[in-house]
């Protein structure tokens, strides 16, 4: 799946979530880097992050997991409730399974591990925002090695189903997938939400894991 760089806005909305200042100060100098890339707050606790956001009208939160007052996660699920279209990447020295998958369950859809390049977090931070799902390669091998064993009697997709499984893996959104298929908006929401409970998933991003690791999809 190319980008068509058509897609991406010139300024994408970005906020710093982080308990230690100079993390903050690090991602503020790679966003500065990039013209695409604008820097519109930060907050140094997700309860911070909460109180905050609104006033940012961030596209993209980079978000830390562990983090006192209130976590990454705790932070990624009342602000998610609150604003749905913010698209939320989290940032962590490490890739516990646990915390990996409490992550993805809450509405990431990145997840990097702090040693991420420059130039991969600049293009998980365009692709996330473009709906596409972005996991580093520990968190991917943590989160299918963490899913329960599927039964497989509830893992017979139909082809329409396959088919947006396919398209979901590229990030398309939902609007984006009916035109696709020639299909309604509100017809792709119910195939999607048939997919969750036959994978046995409860977000995109984990049906995606789902799907890599039973070679569902390419």
């Amino acid at each position: 799946f190319k980008r068509n760089i058509m897609e991406v806005p010139k300024n994408i909305k970005v906020m710093i979530v982080d308990d230690h200042a100079i993390t903050r100060a690090g991602l503020k100098t790679l966003l500065s880097v990039y013209d695409d890339l604008v820097f519109v707050g930060e907050a140094c606790n997700g309860l911070e992050a909460l109180d905050s956001f609104g006033k940012f009208f961030p596209d993209v939160i980079l978000m830390d997991l562990d983090m006192p007052v209130m976590d990454g996660i705790s932070a990624i699920k009342n602000i998610k409730s609150k604003n749905p279209r913010i698209k939320f990447i989290a940032l962590t020295s490490f890739s516990d399974k646990k915390l990996v998958r409490d992550a993805i369950k809450a509405g990431a859809s990145g997840y990097v591990i702090k040693n991420i390049g420059p130039t991969e977090l600049a293009e998980t931070i365009r692709d996330c925002f473009l709906g596409k799902i972005k996991l580093a390669p520990e968190a991917m091998e943590a989160v299918i090695d963490e899913i329960q064993e599927p039964h497989y009697e509830k893992m017979q997709l139909t082809e329409q189903e396959l088919k947006i499984l396919k398209l979901l893996a590229k990030g398309l959104s939902n609007i984006k997938i009916a035109k696709e298929l020639f299909i309604s908006h509100h017809t792709v929401k119910f195939h999607i939400s048939n997919l969750l409970s036959k994978l046995g998933a409860s977000t995109r991003a984990e049906a995606v894991a789902i799907a890599a690791r039973e070679k569902l999809i390419d």
